[in-house]
């Protein structure tokens, strides 16, 4: 009996099947929501975050967040080291930096995290609540 190769088309079609078996697109689909969500928490959250602390707090406090992380099963969000810097302005209108807080990691809870991407009113009041949960972080440290 010799031993014959299977023909280049039968390999070809094989992979395709498992490609597109839900053993594949599922944690294929999984995975890109989950990069997706932590993309745009470490770009435009981020951002807006920043913003909304500062106007929180009349420009007296500067934040800095290296990186955002959301939770495995989108229930929560991570924020880690979070440094409030409080600024003051001398006479001459230079600023300078006074007192820094840092916070090593900060994690919310947050049901449905994915609806982030989808929804805008959500993620505006959850810019603000997050917003509100860092001062609070901030007047317990002073």
């Amino acid at each position: 009996m010799s031993l014959r190769f299977p023909r280049k088309s039968f390999i070809i079609n094989w992979l395709k099947a498992f490609m597109l078996s839900p053993g594949v697109l599922f944690p294929a689909g999984y995975l890109l929501l989950n990069l997706a969500t932590n993309i745009y928490l470490n770009t435009d959250f981020k951002e807006s975050l920043t913003e909304s602390v500062n106007k929180s707090t009349d420009h007296n406090w500067q934040i800095r967040i290296t990186s955002l992380r959301s939770g495995w099963v989108f229930d929560s969000f991570s924020l880690n080291h979070i440094e409030l810097t409080r600024t003051a302005t001398h006479e001459g209108g230079e600023t300078s930096y006074k007192r820094i807080i840092t916070i090593k990691t900060l994690e919310i809870p947050f049901p449905h995290l994915e609806n982030l991407l989808f929804d805008s009113n959500d993620r505006i009041s959850t810019i603000n609540a997050v917003s509100k949960i860092i001062l609070a972080q901030e007047n317990r440290s002073q």
